[in-house]
């Protein structure tokens, strides 16, 4: 009895350590095949709201989810530095407008100067025509001619040097205004640029910044996006071949479990990513989604090809080499097959097996 339980145990564990099998015939199927893409929804344009000067965030004008214009006032960062600049240089501008006026008290001394150079200009000139007619007629020395002659030109100098000074003064007059308006022009300007605008017609996603908050030159204050939301997808090196522009793509998304959304491939970066050793390419969505959140994750199935019926095996039955194990005339053999499109579960069977062929899969 007991040499009966021994055998049949050996039985057991042999029949155990035995591969199990099923014999399958192949049969036609709708095969599709794609490559499969993890992605996220952007939208078509996006970029980063940043400050090319420091100071505080004093003002927020959007929230995120505002919809803004191209141009529109987003946020202020303000300095007490660039502010109190301004202030200097507008200061600077209204003390020198009135010491570099036509009326300024040096202005106004020299113009009194030169009313009584060109008076005495005048008076001498007359003096001098005189005597040079009285020359002329020999009616005097020319001593004397020479003395009228010099005295008029002397006060003639005096006259155009007085007007040169006039205007050199009235010209470095003009240069200081100047040279003080262009202090209070840079400074208006290193405070507009506190002012930071959008640079389109778009969505606010994210404000990574409050009020309060001290904000440096380059630092994002928040992200915005304009146009059409795409899929943004990652396809791994090794089937960047099968991919092409126009390309049909199925999409789905956590966010909407029952739909698939219909796209194509807009366009394919070549840069290889080295982090994450996939390409990226950009999906036009077809369909129109109910709301474009950014950032959402998705899988994408990029179809390859599609066939509608064809005769088809289970992965499970290929083995090495392309070639399947098949019973015929209760004899196991291997033959092998030529494969066509594939699936997850199925591969297609172009040749060197029928219908009729009993298929072994091993498990």
């Amino acid at each position: 009895m007991k040499r009966q339980l021994l055998w049949l145990a050996l039985a057991i564990v042999a029949a155990g350590c035995g591969s199990k099998q099923d014999e399958i015939h192949p049969e036609m199927k709708l095969l599709t095949s794609a490559v499969y893409a993890s992605g996220s929804l952007v939208p078509e344009e996006e970029y980063k709201v940043v400050s090319s000067v420091d100071g505080y965030l004093v003002d927020a004008y959007v929230n995120e989810g505002d919809t803004v214009h191209k141009g529109q006032l987003l946020f202020k960062v303000s300095s007490e530095v660039r502010e109190a600049q301004q202030h200097g240089a507008n200061q600077l501008v209204q003390k020198t407008i009135p010491t570099v006026a036509e009326s300024a008290p040096a202005m106004h001394e020299l113009e009194g100067r030169i009313e009584v150079a060109h008076i005495k200009e005048q008076q001498d000139s007359l003096q001098y025509m005189r005597y040079k007619n009285l020359y002329d007629q020999n009616a005097i020395s020319a001593s004397n001619y020479e003395k009228y002659y010099l005295q008029y030109q002397s006060s003639l100098k005096d006259y155009q040097n007085l007007r040169r000074q006039w205007q050199q003064q009235k010209l470095t007059g003009d240069l200081q205004l100047q040279e003080a308006r262009n202090q209070l022009s840079v400074a208006a300007a290193q405070s507009d640029v506190g002012n930071l605008k959008s640079f389109v017609n778009g969505v606010v996603y994210d404000v990574y910044k409050k009020k309060g908050d001290l904000v440096v030159p380059n630092q994002p204050v928040a992200l915005i996006g304009a146009g059409k939301m795409f899929a943004r997808l990652l396809i791994d090196e090794d089937d960047l071949d099968k991919v092409f522009n126009g390309q049909q793509v199925l999409i789905t998304m956590d966010a909407f479990p029952d739909k698939v959304f219909k796209a194509h491939i807009s366009k394919i970066y070549p840069l290889l990513s080295k982090v994450e050793q996939s390409f990226r390419a950009d999906a036009e969505l077809d369909d129109a989604i109910p709301m474009g959140m950014y950032g959402l994750n998705l899988e994408a199935n990029i179809i390859v090809a599609e066939k509608k019926q064809v005769l088809a095996i289970p992965k499970a039955a290929l083995q090495k080499g392309d070639s399947v194990l098949i019973k015929q005339n209760g004899k196991e053999q291997t033959v092998k097959i030529k494969k066509g499109i594939e699936d997850d579960a199925y591969v297609q069977v172009l040749s060197g097996i029928d219908q009729n062929t009993t298929v072994i899969v091993k498990k």
